[in-house]
């Protein structure tokens, strides 16, 4: 095992240099860009973060938190949407239940997602306020696309506008900010992410009420061109006072560096080195590795057997990572059923226990306070989740916000057949907290799994869930209702949603079951593999692995051929191992010790970090 990991880390060498002299094509472009995710600032720019808002205050690590609350709040505007949908499809079409404005909403959050995708090692690599500006302008550009729009009555213009331009830019900017506020407190990332995105829900609540008064006060165009005014002047003031954290930032003896670094003690490594064999002594004696030619690798041997070692998990490694997408397909769960409410509450109240129902009536709480309520739950569940998964693990605590959406909506079918207009909304608004949690502790449980310098790639990647939700979840939602009512239903008739809430509950189940397999300890999806191993989990905390293996590749024959087959129970060098023999291999279950772990364990930080620095030295 470990000559074939040595000859394993010069072959990667060799095929690296290889492909670095070839032509770059656009793979290679992009394996490049996809890359680099580190911000490293020149001395001049770190001695120019030292102050805020243009120099003339000196920074402070709690500035962050109110300004990324305030931009978020900004951006969080997106979510009062649904105000709009009436006023701008009877300014199209006459007509307030059709012209399509709901789509927009949908256009916005499906492209918020991919610009996070597309520009996240971008935002990673740069300042906070260079990625923050060019966010604002742009979202700042399609509110004026929009007012545009509006004027000239093209639905087209306005789908352009406010749903891909104001996406691109609201995609920047909130990824950017959250990055930066959370890279101040690597103590408590949960809870200071959940603040920043806090504010995106409280946009929905603020700018419900906001968006109404201007629609009863002026025209649609000039709604959006005072909103867009109002949204870029607050948001350019509060970027003054984002900026990064210091090299070395250290809060309460947490230093501020990738807590995801596989890192392994200096005598530790110094043991292992000895353990694995020859290579690192024989080159501290000035003697030639078996397996290296070149003087130059004995001496960078040499030094990486006296140096301790410090790994990064790669942005590549998080992406094929099988944890990072059934995060993803577990984040998409959290978020269709909400999105799609968030977007039709108003039509939904109005059908069911409104003007629109069976029997008109007034319902018991205006629409737009319902959709400025549900905002605050939004805003609410941001904060208190977050928090929560700071004490009790992200992976637990998502488990928990998953279970309470089956529970919801498991019971809304029956809240809206029993005509409960209080039971309805509160089912909705416990979803709500639950959608907003996920969104205020993702950002950390992609730090803790796969670093702090991957953080705004992974986050951006997994934005795109929030584009698929918003986009599919959207469409399947208004394609079944647009079906029954073809086919003679009647709006108000409850079938139409139970169809709803019971695909989204399919969807959220799937979601609940791949949160149950991620493994969030970085040691859980980086333990080594044995050859032919089919099996490996946790049992009472110890690692349990099922092996299957044949003689004929491993080179060992077994003792003796006669007795190989049928089946035997023993315990071989402290593991407890439960064996199934066959006549030219073997099947088998280990348990192992703790101590046999952290062996196992250092014994692979080793050999990755000797792969890690014959890799980057350019002359071997």
């Amino acid at each position: 095992m470990r000559q074939a990991a040595q000859d394993s880390m010069l072959f990667s060498r060799i095929s690296l240099q290889g492909a670095a002299a070839n032509g770059r094509g656009l793979k290679d472009i992009l394996l490049e860009y996809y890359s680099h995710t580190e911000y490293r600032p020149s001395h001049a720019q770190i001695e120019k973060d030292r102050y805020v808002f243009f120099g003339l205050l000196p920074c402070r690590q709690w500035m962050a938190i109110p300004a990324g609350i305030l931009i978020q709040f900004c951006y969080g505007s997106v979510y009062a949407w649904s105000i709009f949908n009436a006023p701008i499809n009877t300014a199209m079409s006459d007509n307030p239940d059709t012209g399509g404005a709901e789509i927009t909403f949908y256009i916005a959050l499906g492209v918020l997602g991919f610009t996070g995708a597309i520009f996240g090692p971008w935002i990673e690599s740069s300042h906070p306020q260079k990625s923050g500006i060019i966010g604002l302008v742009v979202f700042y550009s399609g509110h004026l696309t929009s007012a545009l729009a509006l004027q000239v009555r093209m639905m087209s213009l306005l789908y352009f506008g406010y749903g891909f331009v104001a996406g691109v830019g609201l995609g920047i900017g909130y990824v950017s900010t959250i990055d930066a506020v959370s890279k101040w407190w690597p103590k408590a990332r949960g809870t200071a992410a959940g603040c920043a995105v806090m504010g995106f829900g409280g946009g929905s609540l603020a700018f419900s009420a906001i968006n109404k008064w201007l629609l009863d006060h002026t025209s649609l165009p000039l709604t959006f061109l005072i909103l867009g005014t109002i949204n870029v002047v607050v948001m350019f003031i509060c970027i003054q006072f984002i900026c990064p954290p210091p090299p070395g930032h250290n809060l309460d003896g947490i230093p501020m560096i990738d807590e995801a670094e596989l890192t392994l003690p200096q005598p530790q490594f110094q043991r292992q080195c000895q353990r694995l064999g020859e290579v690192g002594s024989a080159a501290k004696h000035g003697a030639h590795p078996a397996n290296v030619e070149s003087e130059k690798q004995a001496r960078f041997l040499a030094i990486l057997g006296s140096e301790r070692p410090v790994l990064h998990i790669s942005l590549a490694e998080a992406l094929r990572s099988r944890d990072f997408w059934l995060l993803y397909v577990s984040f998409l769960a959290n978020i269709v059923f909400c999105l799609v409410i968030l977007s039709n509450l108003p039509k939904i109240i109005n059908r069911l226990f409104g003007q629109g129902s069976k029997v008109p009536k007034d319902p018991p709480l205006p629409a737009y306070l319902a959709v400025s309520i549900e905002g605050g739950f939004n805003m609410a569940g941001r904060v208190l989740v977050g928090l929560i998964s700071d004490m009790a693990g992200r992976k637990t605590t998502f488990l928990i916000i998953l279970l309470m959406q089956i529970v919801v909506l498991a019971s809304l079918p029956f809240a809206i057949q029993a005509e409960s207009f209080w039971g309805f909304l509160t089912l909705v608004w416990v979803a709500t907290t639950c959608y907003g949690g996920g969104f205020g502790m993702i950002p950390a449980f992609i730090a803790d799994m796969f670093g702090i310098n991957n953080t705004s790639s992974c986050h951006g990647v997994i934005l795109t869930a929030w584009s698929l939700a918003s986009i599919c979840g959207g469409l399947a939602f208004t394609g079944v209702v647009n079906r029954f009512i073809d086919h003679g239903s009647m709006p108000y008739e409850t079938r139409i949603y139970t169809v709803n809430f019971l695909w989204m509950l399919g969807v959220v189940i799937v979601g609940f079951a791949c949160c149950l397999f991620i493994r969030s300890s970085i040691r859980d999806r980086l333990f080594p593999a044995l050859p032919g191993q089919i099996l490996r989990m946790r049992v009472f905390g110890r690692v349990l692995r099922l092996i299957y293996s044949d003689w004929h590749s491993d080179g060992r024959q077994p003792a003796s051929s006669a007795t190989d087959c049928g089946s035997t129970s023993q315990t071989e060098n402290s593991n407890s191992c439960l064996r199934y023999r066959r006549c030219k291999g073997q099947l088998r279950c280990e348990l192992l010790t703790k101590h046999q772990e952290q062996q196992e364990w250092e014994e692979f930080l080793v050999l990755r970090a000797v792969q890690h620095r014959l890799m980057k030295e350019p002359d071997v």
